[in-house]
């Protein structure tokens, strides 16, 4: 793999494993992927799989009015994303999924924290993009 992220990738797997931490992915996650890489190549035998479903599309709505009433935050992020980002943290909250890895820092700041601000939850951010080791504020 070609990504210079995918050894973080991997150390953080290894290191949810060790620990027992149950990992989900999304369905839209999946579709995602599949841009640029068959899902099948995914370690899914030790995911949950979350589907999208009714009670995630009516809480992504919800949260996309959010963001709508905070234009000024949104302006400059693509407007896909921001609705994928909705169903995301629509999923992670309908099921009370308290961690979220990803690579796009810029979201957080942008989509998830007045969502979580407003909605009066939080969500733990894990950006890949920072190493295990920097992550857990490890020297060595």
């Amino acid at each position: 793999m070609d990504d210079p992220l995918h050894q973080n990738a991997i150390e953080y797997f290894q290191y949810f494993l060790e620990h027992k931490i149950e990992l989900y992915i999304s369905t839209i996650a999946i579709a995602e992927y599949s841009v640029k890489d068959d899902p099948v190549n995914l370690p899914l035998k030790m995911m949950k799989i979350i589907p999208f479903d009714f009670f995630d599309g009516k809480t992504a709505g919800e949260f996309y009015s959010i963001l709508l009433e905070q234009k000024n935050k949104t302006q400059a992020v693509d407007r896909n994303i921001v609705k994928d980002d909705c169903k995301l943290i629509a999923q992670l909250y309908n099921r009370k999924i308290e961690g979220y890895i990803t690579k796009d820092r810029k979201s957080f700041s942008q989509i998830i924290k007045p969502i979580t601000e407003i909605r009066g939850f939080s969500i733990e951010l894990i950006d890949f993009s920072f190493s295990l080791k920097e992550y857990k504020g490890e020297l060595f």
